[in-house]
């Protein structure tokens, strides 16, 4: 899965749409992999992460711009969102 895997040209994934309404995307350049990241957090904890697991497994995605709080924010707004959703499966192989 890459970040042109999620969402679609009509509608953001609730990641995505987290990482814009919570101020997670900095300067763009590490925001594809903490996307990925908190999507892969929900689908192996679920929708209801604390701020420690996320900054946990955020330990190997560099930011160059922040202390990682609207990231960590977004995160666990994404995940509650996906939660919301039943978004926590992971989408079909394209074949």
């Amino acid at each position: 899965l890459s970040i042109e895997g999620v969402g679609t040209p009509e509608a953001l994934h609730p990641m995505q749409a987290a990482f814009r309404e919570h101020h997670g995307l900095q300067c763009g350049f590490c925001t594809p992999g903490m996307i990925l990241a908190g999507i892969d957090m929900v689908r192996r904890h679920g929708p209801e992460l604390d701020e420690h697991t996320v900054r946990a497994e955020l330990e190997g995605n560099l930011c160059r711009c922040t202390g990682y709080h609207n990231i960590v924010l977004a995160i666990m707004a994404g995940a509650r969102d996906m939660g919301a959703r039943n978004m926590a499966a992971l989408p079909a192989a394209a074949e």
